[in-house]
């Protein structure tokens, strides 16, 4: 991780909707306006089991190998292999989790990144490397800040004094690439935009291959 956030944000569609005829219509209030805000979301699905995960790639490898074994030596090796396969598969789907994250609004963010500043030894890292400009945040502290704060699913506990955090137990148990992909996730839906693209093409298509109307 480095510690700095995305200052600016992009989309993967460049060209907005085009806005569809309507009739005039009575201005909204702004109460109406804020009904109609609902942040972003993003369900990251991850096999928490990354030995059973791991496994299974050398068993498909293996399985592939036994089979010609078996194919040039007339044995039954593979049946084995296989057996052994769909265990670990079995272990590594049941480790399966579905974390549901919600981007906070920015003034949460915002708080949450003044209560996180780069450490001194972080600024005088960046500082060697040739950056112009300090870490926004301590990435190391300001992660699982962010993720815990986003979390609808699976909602941690709020910690209680002295008993353990079962939050930062859970963080401090990932890996890098488990805790990496929560903290890309709460980073990305964090500065999503609300444009649209164009129409879906291939959502009109099948409605008039059923004859049904594409308004």
């Amino acid at each position: 991780m480095n510690g700095q956030g995305p200052l600016t944000t992009t989309t993967k569609r460049t060209q907005a909707r085009p806005r569809p005829a309507t009739q005039p219509q009575v201005p909204l209030t702004f109460a109406q306006v804020r009904e109609r805000i609902k942040r972003p979301r993003v369900v990251v699905d991850m096999v928490m089991d990354a030995e059973a995960n791991a496994e299974i790639d050398a068993l498909e490898e293996l399985l592939e190998r036994a089979q010609r074994h078996d194919e040039v030596a007339g044995t039954t090796t593979a049946p084995d292999v296989a057996k052994r396969l769909q265990e670990v598969e079995g272990l590594a789907e049941a480790s399966r989790v579905r974390f549901t994250l919600e981007a906070v609004t920015h003034r949460a963010y915002q708080r949450l990144r003044a209560d996180h500043p780069p450490t001194k030894e972080q600024i005088e890292q960046a500082a060697k490397a040739g950056s112009r400009e300090e870490p926004a945040f301590d990435a190391d502290a300001f992660a699982p800040a962010l993720v815990r704060a986003q979390l609808l699913e699976p909602k941690p506990a709020e910690p209680v004094s002295g008993e353990p955090d079962e939050f930062a137990e859970f963080w401090d148990a990932l890996s890098d690439g488990q805790l990496g992909r929560l903290w890309n996730a709460a980073l990305s839906i964090q500065f999503q935009s609300g444009e649209l693209g164009p129409p879906s093409v291939a959502a009109a298509e099948v409605l008039r291959s059923f004859g049904l109307s594409t308004d």
